[in-house]
């Protein structure tokens, strides 16, 4: 994998960063004004409805973008709340302890590598998220048919899509910001088992 040089990496950020913050200005202004509307019917609700998913999403992608500081372990988890597979999918940290806090550089990385997780539930299920934060930490899905994206266990390979589209975008992304971050990524498949966790080896 080619790595991306870093000047590139941060003007990239500063761009998402920028747009989700003029976008979550609209989508709030949006989301008063319809809290303003009396008697707007189910119109009303859904629109209202819409801007406030749209608002959790801007708001997970500043998080994956960097630069938002350190979070607890359930701060981060609430970020993906109705965000994996769809919604049909949820996270769980098992053991861990929700107050943990992750370093800055390690939350956008958890943060896609759980939505990977989210895209090899195809039908829905869980997410979890297992290990130590200091050293090692595995991320794995659990659910009918649960198989990673063939373009993320290329990726790991060091085949990027040359043209990627969907899914491949949070998995270059993945991938760009692990490198970064100094975290290591790799598939650990279990004898007999159809998907194995996705490791972050912290550096």
């Amino acid at each position: 994998m080619t790595p991306l040089p870093a000047a590139d990496l941060d003007l990239a950020r500063m761009v998402g960063l920028r747009l989700c913050h003029d976008l979550s200005g609209v989508v709030g202004t949006i989301a008063n004004a319809l809290d303003m509307v009396n008697g707007g019917g189910e119109a009303a609700s859904l629109a209202h409805d819409a801007a406030e998913v749209l608002r959790r999403r801007l708001v997970l992608w500043r998080a994956l973008l960097g630069g938002q500081g350190g979070a607890t372990l359930a701060e981060t988890l609430a970020l993906l709340d109705g965000q994996l597979a769809g919604g049909r999918a949820r996270g769980e940290t098992g053991t861990l302890d929700p107050a943990l806090r992750l370093p800055e550089a390690i939350v956008p990385v958890v943060l896609a590598a759980m939505l990977v997780g989210g895209e090899a539930l195809p039908r829905g299920g869980c997410v979890r998220l297992a290990g130590d934060p200091s050293r090692e930490l595995a991320v794995w899905p659990e659910g009918q048919r649960a198989a990673w994206p063939p373009s993320l266990i290329r990726a790991l390979a060091g085949e990027m899509p040359p043209e990627p589209m969907g899914r491949d975008v949070t998995i270059i992304l993945l991938c760009r910001i692990a490198a970064a971050a100094g975290v290591g990524l790799s598939i650990a498949m279990p004898p007999g088992q159809e998907t194995g966790p996705l490791m972050l080896t912290l550096s």
